[in-house]
């Protein structure tokens, strides 16, 4: 990892994301770059507030954290803006903030979160109001495809290595809607598919996990809660495939409720 990308809109929601994305960067050396959207009726005058806070976001985290930041300023929408970003930049990973489960569900900041992960290219790491930092040490991926890809799954192991976190894999089987051999199927797949991933990353602890109720997201959230996970990774496929319970749209959704860091990997095709 050697690019990050930070939106800001200076808001709370957005300060508690660079916090995030600062942390990654100090533990992997990354370039850190921060851009901003200047959407307002007077841009020149916008555009100078919005370069002065940038000049000390910079100097701050430059300073205390020695790290290597540039800043961009877009004249765009927001979600325009941070594509372009993205185009320009090339980043590995986007943090972003998200509303989460603050109670004030898929408004404003969410919501472009939401849209940015429908888009991107790469990996976006989407980090809730109501969540504060913690070293990941439990990373739940959810799966429903057992095709071992790396580019799906080293952005994972990357981050599990940089804090030498475990890694779960599960895939959940909707007790309602699929069938009794699903259930079977999905838990010799499942085991086979952590099986792999051990091979190909022997020094991360790896563990394969079958979740199974009537809703996927309710599953999802008492296993994390449970087990004291700390990052949940989806991956997404920007069709909307049928049957798949991990499109954008769903990850997406994931995004406005979850009370954990979200990264959302796209399935690019």
């Amino acid at each position: 990892m050697k690019k990050i990308l930070v939106p800001t809109d200076f808001s709370p929601n957005a300060d508690k994301a660079l916090n995030y994305a600062v942390e990654i960067a100090r533990r992997s050396e990354s370039e850190l770059t921060i851009v901003h959207a200047v959407e307002a009726y007077n841009l020149e005058e916008a555009t100078k507030v919005a370069e002065d806070k940038m000049a000390l976001l910079k100097k701050s985290i430059s300073d205390a954290e020695r790290l290597q930041v540039t800043t961009k300023i877009y004249n765009d929408s927001s979600v325009n803006s941070i594509i372009t970003a993205i185009q320009d930049i090339k980043p590995d990973l986007v943090v972003m903030g998200t509303l989460g489960s603050s109670g004030v569900k898929e408004l404003v900041y969410g919501s472009r979160t939401g849209n940015v992960i429908s888009q991107s290219p790469v990996p976006v790491l989407a980090v809730p109001l109501l969540s504060d930092w913690n070293a990941p040490k439990n990373i739940l991926m959810a799966v429903n495809d057992f095709t071992v890809n790396k580019k799906l799954t080293d952005p994972v192991f990357t981050l599990a290595a940089l804090y030498n976190a475990s890694v779960q894999v599960a895939v959940f089987t909707d007790t309602v809607d699929d069938y009794v051999e699903d259930y079977d199927e999905h838990a010799r797949k499942i085991a086979l598919f952590g099986s792999q991933l051990k091979v190909l990353y022997p020094n991360t602890e790896i563990h394969a996990v079958h979740l199974a109720g009537k809703h996927f997201r309710d599953s999802l959230q008492s296993w994390i809660t449970d087990n004291q996970i700390d990052m949940l990774v989806m991956h997404t496929h920007r069709r909307n495939l049928i049957g798949s319970i991990f499109n954008s749209s769903m990850t997406k959704k994931m995004s406005y409720h979850t009370n954990i860091p979200l990264l959302a990997i796209p399935i690019n095709d």
